[in-house]
């Protein structure tokens, strides 16, 4: 059950326990299994609910109690946000007309519609892509909303969505556990003592998970009005549960959806392509090692084409190698200095990979001579590659990897100015250009080790004054959250303390021996965890050892990150991969089925 809702689920069928039971502790209880989870439901260990899925027929579902009774809340309570207010729309429809007039505000006939009645909504989901104007049409609901004299609550689940929020509505915006006012174990803000507001605007709800939605939603004081926001189209949240996605495909609450372009947005090639990936397009990314020219003409997203070796490569590529020495030459030469009958009789046998050399089929096209003669990484990559992209980082020396360290290092600053923020998003922790192993490199990079420059070592995790980190669960007592990211101002080695400075209010947090465990190196984050933040600068890898995780979402919300630059590096043939292929993971979740259930939705 915990292995499930790590993996985004709520519930798990009696087939899918009894495969993961098998998988975990090598069992077979197909004949206990059913006795066993009536006996844990008398025992109040855990909830079962009646849904259909698969073959369409109703099944037993097994929920741990905490998400049966989350996901039961949300349907219940947003069942309850049902229903319309009297609004003058005529009179709000020449208030918009007057504010946007004044303030220079050009709205689409969608967006004035939207803002006219989502005012009326009890609850209500405002959607939309990149460049459709979202945040300016929630600018202007927040503007009509006040001069209706309602009270006004902003909120987003991460600390850089409150902050944009804040910067970009000009109020006051805080995250959700802020606003719910975490203390002692537990949300202060309930049923009990509910929030004090007219209207509850969240953003980024793409992020919500099951069991803070049901907090949020616990705190809504009868009579509060809730506007939702997001793009369903981004990753699902990092906790079980797919909220958005759920309750817009019910059809329970009324969505509003953005849908046009506008033309300054448009002009972005960031919106452009994010939209077109979202479509399943592959588009056209330029080349600074083709055309130079577009870092400087304006253009916002850029293509370094480059590649890293496999495992499988470097593989053969050493074996290749060891096995040169003496598989090429001239046989009459092998025997030199000693008879036939003794030939390498003396020599130990290392390792398997010693054995006579056998080309694997796929790098029967390799010319073993080249591979001999190439001196360092990019050579040897080069000789084994069936083709080399003409515009490839590997003809001037460059592996991907160092490529990414080069942008992060020069060229994203050179260009884009030193102040701005770069982020690497990576789509996977493990491989030599995921975060593990490139926050190792970029550290290397541009933080090594200095005299008089204090460093604290954690496990394998050495931090360093200076270094840019981000925490990796939340803790309530600390008031950080899954997420934040900031940088090391100062360390103790003799108390195993330090400082860290968290973006975007530069506020200071202490953290003692037991809780810097928390933290991890930041220069690299996994895309999942970008989501609700926005950077100046993004390089995103993209490579075929990420297949894993190539989905069209991932790169979607990758890609969406940047405010001024996107740069992919690795593989355009990765990148397509991704495009074509939709996350085949549908978490399992019931809040779609219970609101349609309540509502008199036909499924």
């Amino acid at each position: 059950m915990a292995a499930a809702r790590e993996q985004g689920h709520c519930y798990l069928t009696a087939g899918q326990i009894d495969t993961e039971v098998r998988q975990l502790l090598d069992l077979d209880c197909r004949d206990r299994l059913e006795a066993v989870l009536a006996q844990m439901q008398v025992e109040n260990l855990l909830r079962i609910r009646n849904l259909t899925v698969g073959d369409d027929r109703p099944a037993p579902c097994y929920y741990s109690k905490s998400l049966y009774y989350d996901e039961e809340s949300v349907a219940l309570r947003l069942r309850g946000l049902g229903g319309t207010l009297p609004v003058d729309r005529q009179r709000a429809a020449a208030w918009i007309d007057s504010y946007c007039q004044a303030r220079d505000i050009s709205l689409s006939d969608e967006q004035a519609s939207a803002v006219e009645r989502i005012v009326g909504q009890q609850c209500s989901i405002l959607t939309g892509g990149p460049g459709c104007g979202k945040t300016t049409t929630t600018l202007v609901i927040v503007r009509l909303l006040e001069s209706m004299r309602r009270e006004v609550l902003l909120a987003a689940p991460t600390g850089r969505a409150a902050q944009r929020m804040s910067e970009v509505i000009g109020r006051e915006a805080r995250t959700i556990h802020r606003l719910l006012e975490w203390q002692n174990g537990g949300f202060l803000r309930n049923e009990e003592h509910p929030l004090q507001a007219d209207f509850l605007i969240v953003d980024e709800c793409s992020m919500l998970d099951i069991s803070l939605t049901a907090s949020l939603l616990k705190a809504v004081p009868a009579g509060c009005q809730l506007l939702l926001i997001g793009d369903a189209d981004q990753l699902p949240s990092v906790g079980a549960g797919n909220v958005l996605r759920d309750v817009i495909a019910s059809g329970a609450i009324p969505v509003f959806r953005l849908t046009r372009i506008f033309r300054q947005a448009g002009e972005s090639l960031i919106i452009r392509y994010a939209h077109q990936i979202n479509s399943g397009e592959i588009p056209a990314i330029a080349s600074p090692f083709k055309n130079p020219a577009v870092w400087q003409d304006g253009s916002d997203c850029l293509f370094l084409d480059s590649d890293e070796a496999t495992r499988e490569q470097i593989e053969f590529i050493t074996r290749v190698k060891r096995a040169f020495n003496w598989q090429l030459p001239q046989f009459e030469g092998l025997a030199t200095g000693s008879s036939p009958f003794e030939f390498r009789t003396a020599e130990a046998v290392t390792s398997s990979s010693e054995q006579d050399f056998v080309i694997p089929a796929r790098f029967r096209h390799v010319d073993l001579e080249k591979v001999r003669q190439a001196a360092g990484p990019v050579a040897e990559l080069k000789a084994v590659l069936a083709r080399v992209h003409p515009w490839s980082t590997l003809h001037y020396g460059l592996t991907a990897l160092e490529t990414v360290v080069r942008l992060y290092r020069e060229w994203i600053p050179k260009y884009q100015g030193a102040s701005g923020e770069i982020q690497i998003l990576c789509p996977m922790v493990r491989g030599t250009l995921g975060t593990a192993n490139v926050n190792s490199v970029i550290q290397r990079a541009v933080n090594p080790p200095r005299e008089g420059r204090p460093e604290l070592q954690v496990g394998e995790r050495i931090f360093r004054v200076g270094d840019r980190v981000i925490h990796r669960r939340n803790n309530y007592d600390l008031g950080v959250f899954n997420g934040d990211i900031g940088r090391i101002v100062a360390i103790d080695n003799e108390e195993l303390t330090c400082i860290v400075r968290f973006y975007p209010d530069d506020r200071e947090v202490g953290y003692q021996r037991d809780d810097i465990v928390e933290l991890d190196l930041a220069y690299a984050i996994t895309i999942h965890k970008s989501q609700g933040s926005e950077f100046s600068a993004v390089i995103i890898p993209v490579l075929n050892q990420h297949f894993k995780m190539l989905y069209r979402n991932l790169i979607y919300t990758g890609l969406t990150r940047a405010r001024r630059l996107a740069v992919f590096v690795g593989t355009r043939k990765a990148l397509a991969m991704a495009i074509r292929q939709q996350d085949p993971l549908r978490r399992q979740t019931a809040l779609e089925q219970l609101l349609r259930q309540g509502s008199g939705v036909d499924g």
